[in-house]
């Protein structure tokens, strides 16, 4: 009887959205998106980084790219060697760059963990890399320049995922992921502790869902010999994969040790290390006994010397480093000196009662491990972020101000005002640097000592500034006053005086970094944000920045959602009162975790959200808290700040009062569900909730995606499938030609069949009064 109410409702409201005429403007296609040739190495293209992939004599540098082939379903990873020799830079007779790897890879599972990775130079002929060239794991490979010659080091049977070489003796020391399957072998039952949903229920084959165990090994290269392991197995810490370092004499590795048992002890002694687990590692405080938290976000590490002849392991410093969890693990902070005589460890705390010098702040000490002595070298200001070497000597990143050091006649050290720092002599006028701008690609250039620019690279010849759109920098202020400082995007053939649709991107914005798809305020994400193929369809796009420049309030807090949403209503109305947007026509899309900001300004703000997309979104409801459990205790402590509470006991009127899952009513954008991998993920509530009441939703699950697609195919799918999307709710226009995999002109009917049924739903829908949540608090 409620469906043949609603549907005569819909009929005498004529409710289906009405079709109107395609108009497309100047864009790229979302297939010109995808086939976009990127510089994956050196990573966020950022200039020190490029420094390292300079040869010892200059004269020659690499970058790394991948290029998709939409047709053939797979990526192509490249590494150019290009020519710095002076003379030729002067002269502006520089060759083209030199490809001398060139692989197709037909499986890419995640974007942001490329099939080639970590490419570095070995000595002067040779460079030496992770990748992952076949069907099996990573492996490490040798490639000899001047023959091409493509060489597996390494047989592990598991993933490598980080490793380090010496070159004599010829030596490898990695960290390879063990399986770690939920059921052992023969067991037909599982008793489950704090073990995750996903471990447990996907996890006997799939290493992605896993918790997951490292364990270190070394190997000889010559003879080769079986790789020897190094301690035992351990289990992931801070979200990142370890990060193994070797002398350059092949004699001692330093490898994390991560401390979970010692944690909260050095919590109280060392003010960073207190900082890290009130931010990331708030469950070993409410659960000490990690009894539901599983997985810890946060566990302090420190570094340990490993003699490589015979495997004994010996300690550096009995105390914590000072590295984020996730980003922060795989920074550059231990520098071999005099080929393994001594290493910099940068970053790490003192001993408690060393030599009368135990301070609250963390180092840079000198380590001779074949003495055990160690010196402090310098106490830093700030949290380290990097450390890399110069000719003689060293500089760090400390606490985002760059700090330089060389080494004394004596041996010691001094600071010296930091300078732009020559690789060799042979390039000591010239520097190599990405350039790029919003509008701009990312190229390598060389600049001369006069300013002379040579542009290295052409790797996009087929942009057109003009035909792909420009984006703007763009400001505003919410009702509150603070200022967002986003970017506006819009087809060079758009009218200011007219009124467009608005997609609104949210994650972030860098005024200086070329926008294509996805976010440009870092590498590794472009699922669902078709960025600049929106403009072909006549939609203008604003990139939202993760939080307003001004007053800025904690994204991890209710006050951080709410801040959204004043920024969202803010940007909207700044752009309807200049009459560029059409306040019916507003879209916005969410991924990880902006989704879970998405799905709370949608069910709480009150704002006209045509259509939205969440793609593998988080979210702060109750299945979501309860399929997290045990598997990031940083997932789970976070909703309960959104949320201001747990579903439980005296709190459990504020957990209801902010759980979006139990206002599915106040939902009235048609909703995208994106999912990737084939475990369940957060959202089925939304979607079981939603069709529930006949409201416009659908889901898409993309089984063999990672939570970055990758896959030529997968990321055609989740781009048109929200160009499709936006210029049906927001345009009243279909596509009629299919464009993907296993795609028909009989699927592609029937897609607009269930997307017309869903604009009468919402048709019906969208008269109904607000509903109670909205309708009392607004937001």
């Amino acid at each position: 009887m409620r469906f043949i109410l609603i549907a005569l409702l819909c009929a005498l409201l004529g409710a289906s959205h009405p079709a109107t005429q395609a108009q497309t403007f100047a864009g790229p296609t979302v297939r010109e998106v995808v086939e976009f040739k990127r510089i994956i190495q050196p990573y966020d293209h950022r200039t020190d980084a490029l420094r390292e992939q300079v040869s010892a004599d200059g004269l020659r540098a690499f970058i790394v790219t991948r290029q998709a082939d939409v047709a053939g379903d797979r990526n192509r990873y490249e590494i150019h060697l290009l020519h710095l020799a002076p003379e030729r830079l002067a002269a502006r007779r520089v060759p083209a760059p030199e490809t001398v790897l060139s692989v197709d890879v037909g499986r890419d599972g995640d974007y942001a963990h490329p099939a080639v990775q970590d490419v570095r130079w070995y000595d002067e002929r040779t460079l030496i890399f992770l990748a992952r060239l076949k069907d099996g794991p990573f492996q490490v490979y040798r490639l000899d320049l001047p023959t091409r010659e493509l060489v597996q080091l390494t047989q592990e049977k598991n993933h490598i995922v980080s490793f380090a070489a010496s070159r004599s003796p010829q030596r490898l020391v990695y960290a390879a992921q063990i399986p770690n399957p939920p059921f052992r072998q023969g067991a037909r039952s599982l008793v489950v502790g704090n073990q995750s949903f996903w471990d447990v229920n996907y996890g006997q084959e799939d290493l992605r869902t896993q918790s997951r165990m490292y364990r270190f090994f070394v190997a000889e290269l010559a003879p080769v010999q079986p790789p020897r392991p190094l301690g035992e197995p351990f289990a992931q810490g801070n979200g990142a994969v370890p990060h193994v370092s070797i002398s350059p004499d092949g004699r001692w590795a330093l490898l994390p040790r991560y401390e979970p048992a010692r944690t909260m002890a050095w919590a109280r002694q060392y003010p960073m290390v207190e900082d890290l687990v009130k931010n990331y590692g708030r469950s070993l405080s409410i659960d000490p006994l990690g009894y539901f938290s599983g997985a810890s976000s946060y566990t302090s590490r420190r570094m340990v010397a490993w003699r490589l002849e015979d495997g004994k392991e010996q300690t550096v410093l009995d105390a914590p480093d000072d590295a984020l969890p996730g980003g922060g693990q795989d920074r550059t902070d231990r520098l071999w000196q005099g080929g393994g005589a001594s290493v910099l460890l940068a970053g790490t705390h003192l001993p408690m009662g060393s030599h009368d010098r135990v301070s609250p702040a963390s180092h840079v000490v000198e380590y001779w491990p074949d003495s055990g002595r160690w010196a402090v070298v310098a106490t830093l200001a700030g949290r380290l972020e990097e450390a890399y070497p110069l000719k003689d000597g060293f500089a760090v990143v400390d606490g985002g101000q760059r700090r330089q050091f060389r080494r004394l006649p004596d041996g010691g050290w001094h600071e010296t005002v930091p300078t732009a720092e020559p690789v060799s002599d042979l390039r000591r006028s010239w520097t190599i640097k990405v350039v790029e701008a919003s509008n701009q690609p990312p190229d390598v250039v060389a600049t001369g000592p006069s300013g002379q620019v040579v542009r290295l690279t052409n790797l996009n010849p087929q942009f057109d500034g003009d035909g792909w759109g420009a984006m703007q920098a763009y400001s505003w202020r919410d009702a509150a006053g603070r200022r967002w400082d986003g970017g506006l995007m819009a087809a060079s053939g758009m009218d200011r005086r007219a009124r467009y649709p608005l997609l609104i991107q949210t994650y972030g914005f860098a005024r200086d970094r070329f926008y294509l798809d996805g976010p440009n305020d870092s590498d590794g994400a472009t699922s669902a944000f078709a960025g600049r193929a929106f403009l072909r369809e006549g939609i203008l796009v604003l990139a939202m920045p993760w939080n307003p420049s001004t007053g800025a309030t904690t994204s991890e807090s209710r006050q951080g959602i709410q801040t959204f949403n004043d920024g969202v209503r803010g940007a909207v109305a700044a752009l309807v009162k200049e009459g560029r947007v059409d306040p019916s026509r507003i879209g916005i899309i969410g991924w990880s975790a902006t989704g879970e900001r998405v799905l709370n300004l949608v069910t709480f703000s009150g704002l006209p959200i045509r259509a939205a997309t969440m793609a593998d979104a988080d979210a702060n409801t109750l299945f979501s808290l309860s399929v997290t459990y045990g598997a990031n205790a940083a997932m789970w402590t976070h909703k309960e700040r959104v949320n201001q509470g747990v579903p439980f006991g005296a709190k459990l009127v504020s957990w209801a009062h902010n759980d979006p899952s139990l206002h599915t009513d106040c939902i009235r954008a048609a909703l995208r569900i994106e999912t990737y991998g084939p475990w369940v993920k957060n959202n089925w509530d939304l979607h079981a909730l939603l069709r529930r009441q006949y409201k416009p939703t659908e889901m898409v699950v993309i089984p063999g995606g990672a939570h970055a697609l990758a896959q030529p195919s997968e990321r055609m799918i989740s781009l048109q499938g929200n160009v499709d999307w936006y210029r049906f709710w927001l345009k009243g226009e279909r596509r009629t030609v299919p464009l993907l995999s296993a795609e028909t002109a009989a699927s592609l009917k029937a897609q607009y069949d269930a997307w017309d049924q869903m604009a009468t739903l919402k048709a019906a829908d969208d008269v109904r009064p607000r509903c109670a949540r909205v309708g009392n608090s607004g937001s």
